[in-house]
């Protein structure tokens, strides 16, 4: 009984410095790297939108790519691609009413780029989204 209480006391002391510490890093790492960054060069995906809520999906560009997306939903949507600096929001384009919308876009600089859609209506919304990461031809186009 004596080993089970003494196991259970440095588990215990061990959950509580990890927990302290995971939270220290965030900290530290804050606006760094988004939470739902992805990896992919292209993707097609269709998703159901809940009343009030958002959905965001960021990528990794840089100066020498170029990026080409779109929508299309049942419902008007909000709709912004953003980027974070330095833990303010810059928006690179911003609609607060769109149903659909074909777009390319062109980083002036290497950084974390979002898309983000809100569904401020009074019911679930379907949308589909793409986007593909190109090289640009030229940095200058």
């Amino acid at each position: 009984m004596e080993l089970l209480k003494r196991y259970s006391i440095s588990f215990g002391i061990a959950g509580v410095l990890l927990y302290f510490f995971t939270i220290w890093v965030e900290k530290q790492h804050e606006n760094n790297m988004p939470h739902n960054l992805t990896a992919k060069i292209e993707e097609i995906v269709t998703i159901i939108l809940p009343v009030k809520r958002y959905f965001e999906k960021c990528l990794d560009l840089s100066e020498s790519q170029e990026l080409q997306y779109g929508f299309d939903s049942q419902a008007p949507l909000s709709f912004n691609l953003h980027y974070h600096q330095k833990g303010e929001i810059n928006y690179t384009f911003k609609e607060d009413s769109i149903d659909e919308l074909e777009n390319t876009f062109q980083p002036v600089k290497r950084g974390y780029y979002c898309f983000q859609w809100g569904n401020s209506g009074k019911e679930k919304v379907e949308m589909n989204y793409h986007f593909k990461i190109l090289k640009r031809t030229s940095v200058n186009d």
